[in-house]
C-alpha cells in the first residue's frame, strides 16, 4: 500500500473514532452533591425559575410549561414566585431545548431532597432557585495543534478547548404562607475542558452544571450558618 494511502485511511479511521465518540452524554450522576449539610430542614417543595435560566444561557424554550403543568397547557403562567417560576420533582420534565436548564431543576431537587432537607418530614415551606448574571467563554488555544496533529492526541484524550462558566445562583426559601424566610446569592464557578469523547455540546452543558453545584455548595454552607433561623421561620 501506498504511503499516500496509509494516511488517507488513518485519518478516515480516527475521524470515525472522534466522531462516533465525540457525542458522549454527561450522565446525570455526575451532577450530585455527596455533601449533606449538617443540620436539615424540614421539607421544602422545589420551584425554578425557568425564564431566569433562559436568559442566563441565551436558551429559548420549545414551551415553557413543565410536563406535570395540565392547569396551564399554553405556557408562560403566573405564580407565587413570578412568571414561569415552576414547582419541579424528580419526574419533572422542562420543555426545553437547552439541557442545562433540566441538569439546573435535577441538581436542585437532588440536593434539597438528599442535602439540604429531610424529605420524610411535614412540609414546611418552598425554596426557589434563580439564575442570575453568567459569565460563560470558550478558550481555543489547544485548537491549532488539534489541526495540526489532525486530530491523532484528541482522539487519544488531549485537550481540545476549555470552557469557564461562571454563574450567579440565587435561591430563595419561603415558609408555607409565602413568606420570604431566607435568599442567599452566591457565584459559582467551573471551568472544563472538552476532549473527544464530550463533544461540543456536553463540555459546556458539564461547565453550566458543575458551576451551579459549586453555587449551591456555598449556599447550602450558609443555609446552615443560618439554620436555626431558617428552622424557627419555617415552624
Amino acid at each position: 500500500m501506498k504511503k499516500s494511502n496509509i494516511i488517507l485511511v488513518a485519518i478516515v479511521m480516527i475521524s470515525t473514532i472522534i466522531g462516533c465518540t465525540s457525542c458522549k452524554s454527561i450522565q446525570e450522576s455526575t451532577f450530585h452533591s455527596d455533601y449533606q449539610n449538617p443540620n436539615l430542614l424540614p421539607r421544602l417543595t422545589c420551584w425554578i425559575d425557568q425564564p431566569s435560566f433562559e436568559n442566563a444561557y441565551g436558551a429559548n424554550s420549545y414551551s415553557v410549561k413543565p410536563s406535570n403543568d395540565l392547569e396551564h397547557p399554553y405556557g408562560l403562567t403566573e405564580t407565587p414566585y413570578g412568571k414561569g417560576v415552576y414547582e419541579v420533582t424528580d419526574k419533572t420534565k422542562l420543555y426545553t431545548a437547552e439541557k442545562r436548564i433540566q441538569d439546573a431543576a435535577n441538581i436542585l431537587v437532588y440536593d434539597v431532597n438528599e442535602n439540604i432537607c429531610d424529605p420524610t418530614t411535614r412540609r414546611a415551606g418552598n425554596i426557589v432557585l434563580r439564575a442570575g448574571n453568567i459569565y460563560c467563554k470558550n478558550n481555543y488555544k489547544w485548537s491549532w495543534l488539534s489541526g495540526f496533529t489532525l486530530g491523532i492526541f484528541n482522539a487519544m484524550g488531549m485537550t481540545m478547548c476549555s470552557n469557564t462558566t461562571e454563574l450567579e445562583v440565587i435561591v430563595e426559601i419561603y415558609d408555607t404562607r409565602n413568606n420570604l424566610v431566607a435568599k442567599f446569592n452566591e457565584r459559582g464557578y467551573s471551568k472544563q475542558q472538552m476532549a473527544a469523547y464530550h463533544g461540543y455540546y456536553e463540555f459546556q452543558r458539564r461547565a453550566g452544571a458543575l458551576a451551579l453545584e459549586d453555587g449551591l455548595m456555598k449556599i447550602k454552607e450558609l443555609i446552615n450558618r443560618d439554620y436555626n433561623m431558617i428552622n424557627a421561620k419555617l415552624k
